[in-house]
């Protein structure tokens, strides 16, 4: 199709208010010699082709198209390169351009003797007049070319687009938009958007002029269907400025709606802040009997929608086992979120967990926020450190887990999610049943699929890929050439008993990286804990000195399982059957370092 023939309604207005100006038949011709619009004779041949279609004929219109140039034909009867078909008189043809190239032409068609005197009398005007006809037709292609340019493109991008005018009716929008509200594209154009959409903002928006950006919205029809999105609302002003009693100012003459679902901009958050590389059990390091066992009741659970709680001594790796158990199930697609309970202050956990509707609190973000819970649907939430979950929030989780439904702070509606929840904790559970510390329904909502990951010391086989592995990561970081143990450093590191785990070990590890200055790490290069604990006691000690040094190494093992917090010693004090006042005590007497050397990555 023709670039005219694509705009032959306004073609063919502009050829009938010619006809309506001048009394003179008209017609508009394209490149390739078809009628798209004309009056009087030619309004009935509309579509057909002038001079065979021919364009390299020696005839008025075909060197009207090649040359560019313009023709008043006199005579049309003793014109030589002029066809007369229809009994025509005299014409006055000019040539339609765009961007200086030729794209058809408009004849002025004189049938009769009174026409043909008044075509000739204003041959000049008649000329100028057509000149500008034509330019009015070419920027019309343009437009047309533009909108439709703008028209793909509103319906490639991701984002639901709807225009309106200035009395809020629809002029356009895209599929993405009539999806993102349930209707389709041809229900919605022309009819009032706050019909269409009775809770937005627009009417504010076309009233003030005032932009609306990044709010969330809900959308609830009559039919009761919900549809969740942020929308960006901008005003459209006019180019002219409109004078009012007391100044002048541009007119609003419509306002444009930019809708994107709330899914995708969760999802966009969690790619672009917390998306982390996928794992697999493969990258678990260790071949031992006991590894090789957890790693194949987590492997067989992956894929299920169960509740699975990890239990393990703090650097045994249960983040990895639980990012695992993700990026092997059928959500591995869609976020996995993490939230340590323990590391953020429980005033502000309920937010982070739940998210806030704007206004919900002092100091809250004027927009609100979306909660963790609502960042992982469809995906997978990991609860590490359950255990340090306050009592008013277990309630909530287990609300959670009964009706797999959130409520904001400050929210009056309920929001369904589909979240699969994966909680951890270094700390018995069962222990705090009995203290009353954490909620036994909860307990048994989240020990659906128990995992317990077994310490260093219970899987020492493991030790040496681990150690492998750790030294090729920190000389690599590091960038030493460093390409093994010593035989002395070996021993220690394999008779050491790692109360810190893995986390502990890749810390050595990064340590004797550090302090070494040869090819291979000697034993005066590893943490002096290490070599500390693989000395015997010196004979010349008395027994309570003895004694000391054995009670020093208890209180510090038991100190790096359970962690150099208040909470950390309160649980280190009930596992070894004191009290806090008595392991405070020894902790001065003993001079033990209570600044945490090891930090606890689960």
């Amino acid at each position: 199709m023709s670039r005219l023939a694509e705009i032959r309604n306004t073609a063919q207005e502009i050829a009938e208010a010619i006809t309506a100006v001048l009394s003179i038949d008209v017609e508009i011709v394209d490149e390739e010699l078809a009628i798209v619009a004309g009056t009087g004779r030619y309004k009935g041949k509309i579509g057909e082709k002038e001079e065979e279609g021919n364009l390299d004929s020696e005839y008025t219109y075909g060197q009207v198209l090649r040359t560019g140039e313009e023709y008043i034909i006199e005579d049309a009867y003793s014109h030589p390169e002029y066809a007369a078909r229809e009994n025509e008189l005299a014409e006055v043809c000019c040539p339609i351009r765009l961007h200086g190239e030729i794209i058809g032409l408009i004849g002025l068609v004189a049938f009769t003797e009174q026409q043909r005197h008044v075509l000739l009398l204003n041959r000049e005007n008649l000329l100028a007049f057509s000149r500008q006809m034509a330019i009015l037709l070419a920027s019309k292609v343009s437009e047309a070319k533009m909108a439709s340019e703008l028209k793909i493109i509103i319906e490639t991008i991701r984002e639901g687009i709807i225009a309106v005018d200035r009395y809020g009716n629809i002029t356009t929008c895209n599929e993405t938009a009539a999806k993102l509200i349930g209707t389709t594209k041809e229900e919605v154009i022309g009819k009032s958007i706050f019909a269409t959409l009775p809770s937005s903002s627009i009417r504010e928006v076309l009233r003030t002029g005032e932009e609306y950006r990044d709010q969330e919205e809900i959308y609830q029809t009559d039919t009761g269907s919900t549809f969740h999105f942020f929308s960006t609302i901008l005003p459209i002003f006019s180019k002219t400025l409109k004078a009012t009693s007391n100044n002048q100012h541009k007119e609003i003459v419509g306002a444009v709606i930019s809708l994107r679902d709330i899914a995708d901009i969760k999802k966009l958050v969690y790619d672009m802040t917390e998306k982390e590389e996928g794992t697999s059990f493969h990258e678990i390091l260790g071949t031992s009997k006991a590894i090789r066992e957890i790693k194949d009741q987590a492997g067989k659970v992956a894929r299920s929608q169960s509740t699975v709680l990890i239990t393990g001594e703090s650097g045994t790796g249960k983040g990895l086992f639980a990012r695992s158990i993700h990026y092997v199930s059928d959500r591995k697609e869609h976020p996995f979120v993490t939230v340590n309970c323990g590391a953020i202050p429980d005033t502000l956990l309920e937010s982070e967990l739940f998210g806030y509707e704007p206004g919900a609190f002092t100091g809250a973000n004027r927009t609100g926020k979306v909660g963790k819970f609502e960042l992982a649907n469809g995906g997978t939430l990991f609860l590490d450190e359950i255990g340090d979950l306050s009592f008013h929030l277990q309630v909530k989780l287990l609300h959670v887990l009964q009706h797999r439904e959130i409520e904001r702070i400050g929210g009056k509606r309920t929001i369904p999610i589909d979240v699969r929840i994966i909680a951890a904790t270094h700390r018995n559970l069962e222990q705090m049943m009995k203290a009353g510390e954490f909620r036994e329904d909860l307990y048994f909502r989240l020990h659906v699929i128990p995992l317990h990951i077994p310490s260093l010391r219970e899987r020492k086989e493991d030790i040496l890929p681990l150690l492998d592995y750790a030294l090729r990561k920190y000389t690599q970081i590091i960038d030493k050439n460093i390409y093994g143990f010593t035989e002395e450093a070996l021993n220690c590191l394999k008779s050491y008993d790692w109360p810190g785990n893995i986390r502990e070990l890749e810390n050595a590890v990064e340590y004797a990286v550090n302090m070494e200055i040869g090819e291979s790490i000697t034993l005066d290069a590893l943490p002096k804990r290490l070599r500390q604990a693989q000395r015997p006691l010196p004979s010349s000690l008395s027994l309570k000195e003895q004694l000391e040094v054995v009670e020093r190494e208890i209180i510090q093992s038991q100190l790096a399982q359970t962690g150099y917090s208040l909470q950390g010693k309160r649980d280190a004090a009930r596992l070894l059957g004191i009290s806090e006042s008595t392991l405070y005590r020894r902790i001065r007497e003993l001079r033990i370092e209570t600044q945490q050397v090891i930090k606890n990555d689960n």
